[in-house]
């Protein structure tokens, strides 16, 4: 299977979760407005109701956001081409022009809403293009007739293994995980392990998934992700467990009964205690006195 297309197919796949969009735009968006989008709001759109078009292409991704008063949309290129397209702001600007000429046949507005174009690269090679359109032409007439349009360009290989490390989420560990190509993987579990150790099980089984798929010659990688994921889920499980109590006896308290009842479990599977203190929250002293009195 080409790279791009296993790139298209599995990341349209992540990029449906609402978490990771999120995560994708206000860790990798350098604009301060990101961050007062009403992400609760997020909406994908359907490809299939805008056009013909739209649906034929396998690597963009749209979603509606409120943002103060407004809504927004979000469109997402996912770029996997092998070789840099100089005419990118020509292209973007093309798919953007697409979804309002399907605005305009099928609602009724006074003005067209604002589309915040992403453009997301995995490519190997710097990305050089120009983000601007009017970079591309030809400065011939008054600047006033030239088209002014750019789109905002999030290239993965310029990322630095710290930067990522830092974010510490499930969008860092993907782009920390392609960015070590042509390494040896097994070297990067703990780091890509500990990135993703926070994040609900929803997104663990999701990034799981989708490194099984991508590295497939890599299975030491995905056991150990997947036994965090089976930790979180029972954890999840047991705080579900517990919610009445949470409700009669208060949030802390039935907070820890689900957390000791998680912990009981993985001591049956003998999990080492420091491993089980780091995914319960529960200290290993306690963990100690759990497996003495069990």
């Amino acid at each position: 299977m080409k790279k791009h297309n296993t790139h298209d197919s599995g990341y349209k796949m992540l990029f449906s979760n609402h978490e990771m969009v999120r995560q994708l735009l206000t860790s990798f968006v350098d604009e301060e407005w990101i961050h007062e989008l009403e992400f609760g709001s997020l909406e994908r759109i359907d490809k299939s109701f805008v056009s013909d078009r739209f649906e034929e292409r396998e690597s963009d991704i749209i979603y509606k956001v409120n943002f103060k008063g407004n809504e927004v949309y979000i469109f997402i290129l996912l770029e996997f081409q092998s070789t840099v397209d100089r005419f990118m702001a020509l292209r973007m600007l093309r798919y953007i022009t697409e979804l309002y000429e399907y605005l305009v046949r099928n609602h009724k507005l006074k003005k067209l809403p604002a589309v915040f174009p992403v453009m997301l690269y995995n490519g190997d090679k710097k990305w050089t293009a120009p983000e601007e359109l009017d970079n591309l032409i030809e400065n011939s007439i008054p600047g006033a007739y030239i088209p002014h349009f750019r789109y905002y360009k999030i290239a993965e290989n310029e990322f630095d293994r710290e930067f990522l490390f830092r974010l510490n989420n499930a969008v860092a560990a993907l782009f920390y995980t392609e960015n070590c190509q042509g390494k040896d993987l097994q070297h990067e579990i703990d780091i890509i392990v500990e990135l993703i150790r926070d994040e609900r099980p929803e997104e663990y089984k999701m990034l799981t998934g989708w490194l099984a798929y991508r590295f497939p010659g890599n299975p030491e990688l995905v056991d150990e992700i997947k036994s965090i994921e089976e930790v979180k889920t029972m954890l999840s499980t047991s705080l579900k467990k517990y919610g009445e109590e949470l409700k009669r006896e208060g949030f802390e308290k039935g907070i820890e009964k689900g957390r000791i009842d998680t912990a009981r479990k993985l001591l049956k599977k003998e999990m080492p205690l420091k491993e089980i203190a780091e995914v319960t929250g529960l200290p290993v002293e306690q963990i100690k006195n759990l497996k003495d009195n069990y």
